[in-house]
């Protein structure tokens, strides 16, 4: 049974061919970019859209396509493929919805908690996921904030279920944004 919040997160038909002719038009501007792809804000939408060359980041995106209600951690996905009209290099590409930036503070936050997994993963000689360092680390050090978001976003990734995703989670502030008046991660 499809749930009534769901519904309201998903785009219509009418909002996906808006959305699909602005990009065609190039009515879109360039926002960011990290490792394998870049991003771009839709002109008038509050939709963004990502290219991309990476086949994980793809395999990510199309499992959290259109389940919002399933996946909070996650920023919302609305579709997963190729959007013709772009004249890239890149194959793949997903619309998402747009995000915030984090206030600083928070920003600070995370970037303690990554400096210190850096530290675990390399006394424990690599291979660690940040779930592996949270389970023995003294907890008492972070925000509680950021603590439940680590949680949530541990018990999303074992719902994905797959393999090794875990330890290769890219977790670090600049992939995690503001949606709805809460953090989710935008890139993986």
């Amino acid at each position: 049974m499809i749930k009534l919040k769901q519904l309201l997160f998903e785009m219509t038909d009418a909002e996906f061919k808006s959305i699909t002719n602005k990009i065609q038009l190039g009515n879109f501007r360039y926002i960011g970019a990290g490792d394998n792809g870049r991003v771009y804000q839709i002109n008038g939408e509050d939709k963004v859209f990502k290219i991309t060359t990476s086949k994980d980041e793809i395999e990510v995106a199309r499992q959290i396509a259109n389940k919002i209600a399933e996946y909070s951690t996650f920023i919302p996905v609305y579709y997963v493929g190729d959007l013709k009209g772009l004249d890239t290099n890149y194959k793949d590409a997903f619309i998402m919805a747009n995000a915030e930036n984090l206030i600083p503070s928070v920003k600070r936050k995370i970037d303690r908690v990554v400096d210190k997994f850096k530290e675990y993963a390399y006394d424990q000689g690599g291979e660690v996921s940040l779930f592996d360092f949270i389970d023995n680390a003294d907890t008492a050090q972070f925000d509680p904030a950021i603590l439940n978001f680590i949680e949530a976003l541990q018990a999303d990734v074992e719902k994905l279920n797959i393999p090794e995703f875990d330890l290769d989670l890219d977790f670090k502030s600049d992939n995690i944004m503001m949606w709805n008046g809460k953090m989710v991660m935008v890139d993986w």
